[in-house]
């Protein structure tokens, strides 16, 4: 029998995030809100390219192709872009 992730019980103080995304291409991220109702859910933090510490990097992803930005940083590259996790 095989045991999937989504059917384990989540531990107790367990965490979880969303991802906010871009809805538009080329824009420019000039700020990013949480509406009051994010927040009267038990939001904790918002996380975004301006929490990386000063000598980490941006980088979600690498490969044989380069790296792909974890977080759009001035403007956004493509819809769907991560701008930062809740």
């Amino acid at each position: 029998e095989a045991l999937f992730v989504d059917d384990l019980p989540s531990p107790k103080d367990c965490l979880h995030g969303a991802f906010i995304c871009s809805s538009k291409p080329l824009a420019r991220v000039k700020k990013i809100e949480l509406s009051t109702f994010s927040a009267s859910k038990g939001s904790l933090a918002l996380v975004s390219v301006k929490d990386i510490p000063k000598g980490g990097q941006n980088i979600g992803s690498q490969s044989i192709f380069g790296s792909e930005a974890l977080f759009a940083d001035v403007i956004t590259e493509f819809v769907g872009q991560p701008l930062a996790v809740v």
